[in-house]
Formats: structure tokens, C-alpha cells, sequence
């Protein structure tokens, strides 16, 4: 091992890091923050022939306190891979990243983008079931309690998702806060 050896391992490096597709988040395989940056940067002019959305898993948290976390990374996993395998077989060239570790990026063309999330939905349901006791899958609610009056009813699993649906008002910037907004107002309603 050498000088030469090593001016070929940083060349190699720059040309990864120059590609931020090349640097998958360890649990779920799916390119991160930066690539999904660098995808939103690509597409965002072709808003309205191409869709966004902004996927989240919703009652993972009441789902963690009731049973503990010996399943946590499988639900990680699975959500992901169902997230990209499904997109891949309906748009060859959509995108899958993460942006937290419940929460993640979906870029399509448009006109698939309504059948890979709602695929995907039934899919991660199916699968989110069966960690649930049988009882808790018949009520369809791990927990419940009364706040202020009023009585909170939290669900099982399942992702939830807020899209942009055409050519967006906002600037590039604020789409994915927004869309995240979204999806927290949706968990929000859900959990009532």
C-alpha cells in the first residue's frame, strides 16, 4: 500500500460524495437528507408532471410505549422497502429517501403517485398488524384516556402521507416543511 493506492481511494471518495445516492441511511438502505435535496433541486421545475409526497409512520410512538422497542427497527425496515420496492415496480425512475427515522420523501411522476402510497399503505398495514395483540388488532386502539374532557382514542400503525398535487405556490425551500405539516396535522385528526 502506497501514495498511489490512496490518491485512488479519495478519487473514488470525491466521486461517491459527489453523488449523494451513494450514501444510504445505515437502517433503512434509502439515500438521506442531502439526496433528497439533490432530487428536490431536479424535480421541483417539473412539479405537475411529477408529484411529491411527504410519508410518515403515525402512532409508532403509543405503538413503542405499549410494547416496548424489540420491533422497532423491523417496522423501520419494512416501511422503507415497502416504500421503494413499491414505487420502483410503478415508476422505474421514482425516488424513495428518508428525511427522520418515521418520515420519509416519495418522488414520482404523477400519475402513479396516488397507487404507490396507497399500495403502500396496505401493504405496511398488513404487516404492522401482526404486531399487535390480537385484541388490540380487534378494537383497532392500543390506548385510550380522557384529557380535558374530551377522550383521546390512539389507533394502530399506519402511514400516513400529504402529497403536492400540481404545480405548488410555495417556494422550493418550503415544500417539505409544509408537507410535514401536513402530515402532522393529519396524525393530529387521527388521533381523536
Amino acid at each position: 500500500m502506497g501514495l498511489p493506492e490512496v490518491n485512488k481511494y479519495i478519487r473514488e471518495l470525491h466521486r461517491k460524495q459527489s453523488d449523494p445516492v451513494n450514501w444510504p441511511d445505515y437502517l433503512t438502505g434509502l439515500p438521506g437528507k442531502s439526496a433528497i435535496l439533490h432530487e428536490l433541486d431536479r424535480t421541483y421545475p417539473r412539479l405537475g408532471r411529477y408529484a411529491i409526497a411527504y410519508v410518515r409512520i403515525t402512532n409508532i410512538y403509543p405503538y413503542l410505549i405499549k410494547y416496548g422497542y424489540s420491533h422497532h427497527a423491523d417496522l423501520i425496515e419494512w416501511s422503507a422497502a415497502i416504500l421503494k420496492t413499491t414505487a420502483q415496480g410503478l415508476d422505474e425512475g421514482s425516488f424513495v429517501g428518508t428525511i427522520g427515522t418515521h418520515d420519509y420523501i416519495v418522488i414520482s411522476k404523477q400519475p402513479v403517485m396516488d397507487e404507490i402510497l396507497k399500495s403502500s399503505q396496505e401493504l405496511f398495514a398488513k404487516k404492522a398488524r401482526a404486531c399487535y395483540s390480537a385484541e388490540d388488532r380487534k378494537k383497532g386502539v392500543i390506548l385510550s384516556f380522557e384529557t380535558g374532557g374530551k377522550t383521546v382514542r390512539v389507533g394502530l400503525m399506519k402511514l400516513i402521507y400529504a402529497t403536492t398535487g400540481g404545480k405548488p405556490s410555495l417556494p422550493k425551500i418550503d415544500i417539505l416543511p409544509y408537507l410535514s405539516g401536513l402530515c402532522s396535522k393529519l396524525e393530529n385528526q387521527s388521533q381523536a
